[in-house]
């Protein structure tokens, strides 16, 4: 009988086990490279997200608080009714319009007086801040990480197409008789924050922007 010839099994050689090694050590570098970068356009998108979060509530805050602006339902009432010859007849509530400030009264719950919640009413910028002012109440910051020109406010007034009424002056702002004339003003609000990719310097940005008319100028918009 011939005998059994047994085979010799071969192993892997060291440079197998090195290459091996090596190959699987990228792949694991690649998959986590991926997961890396998903995370961070993730929290990208997560600070983006909080961004227009903020600036979506101030600018529907604004819009239903400037759509009240010089509401007077009484008569004689609080505010003061325009004389000619621009814009006569209507109450006089718009009183400071500049490229990034507003203040305007209204009285919301006829009274004849102006000292109620919401009835005298400051939108402004100060340094990186928007803030909100009521009656002699102290300033209320309520955005943060606004860049220059991260307020502003364009006024119109009631032609068909609509004119912009331009502040002027130094520093601008519109006129007394300009403001009577404004019948629709648009805001627009930026905010930076900052970037949570470290690598990256440039902040995430959201804008937010509405055009809102004055109800009680603008009867024929709604």
């Amino acid at each position: 009988m011939t005998p059994f010839a047994r085979h010799r099994s071969r192993g892997f050689s060291t440079a197998e086990v090195l290459i091996g090694t090596a190959l699987s050590l990228a792949a694991l570098g690649t998959l986590y490279s991926f997961f890396q970068a998903q995370q961070k356009s993730h929290a990208t998108q997560s600070t983006y997200s909080q961004s227009q979060t903020i600036t979506r509530t101030v600018i529907d805050l604004m819009t239903r608080e400037i759509r009240m602006a010089t509401y007077d339902p009484t008569a004689p009432g609080a505010l003061t009714t325009s004389g000619p010859p621009n814009c006569p007849g209507v109450e006089q509530g718009l009183v400071e319009a500049t490229p990034s400030k507003i203040h305007f009264k209204q009285d919301l719950n006829g009274d004849a007086a102006l000292s109620g919640p919401g009835e005298d009413i400051v939108y402004d910028v100060l340094g990186s801040q928007i803030r909100r002012t009521d009656g002699a109440a102290l300033p209320i910051p309520i955005v943060d990480n606004v860049p220059a020109g991260g307020l502003n406010f364009r006024y119109f007034d009631a032609s068909n197409p609509p004119n912009e009424i331009v502040p002027s002056g130094s520093p601008p702002q519109l006129t007394p008789a300009q403001r009577d004339c404004v019948t629709k003003v648009r805001v627009t609000v930026k905010a930076n924050l900052k970037n949570p990719n470290p690598r990256v310097s440039t902040p995430v940005s959201s804008i937010a922007e509405c055009e809102v008319a004055i109800r009680n100028r603008s009867l024929m918009n709604f």
